[in-house]
């Protein structure tokens, strides 16, 4: 994935077992778990954050869908900090942020 992609989502719109309508979060994102992602392989969730010293202790906890464009706009990271999927590339397996946002 290369700097500032786009990782499209489309809103989920009935559960299949129960057939009960899915009511998004409040807030300007919305939690991807509402969405599904068009390409799966892209799913950030519980990959680690390579840090430039090799640092792998931070996850992403979850990713965060701008319902006007069903895009993910932000991933959260496991110690509670948002930040812009701009940010993001993926690196094998792991997740590398750009800049220095690992020191914030």
């Amino acid at each position: 994935m290369k700097e500032g992609s786009d990782i499209p989502a489309r809103r989920l719109t009935s559960l299949q077992e129960t057939g009960m309508r899915i009511v998004p979060s409040s807030g300007a994102y919305e939690p991807v778990s509402d969405y599904f992602l068009v390409d799966e392989s892209l799913d950030l969730r519980g990959r680690q954050i390579l840090a430039e010293d090799g640092n792998t202790e931070i996850t992403v906890k979850d990713m965060l869908v701008d319902p006007d464009t069903e895009r993910v706009a932000m991933i959260e990271l496991s110690d509670g900090r948002r930040l812009p999927i701009e940010h993001v590339r993926l690196k094998g397996s792991y997740v590398q942020l750009t800049g220095n946002h690992l020191a914030e």
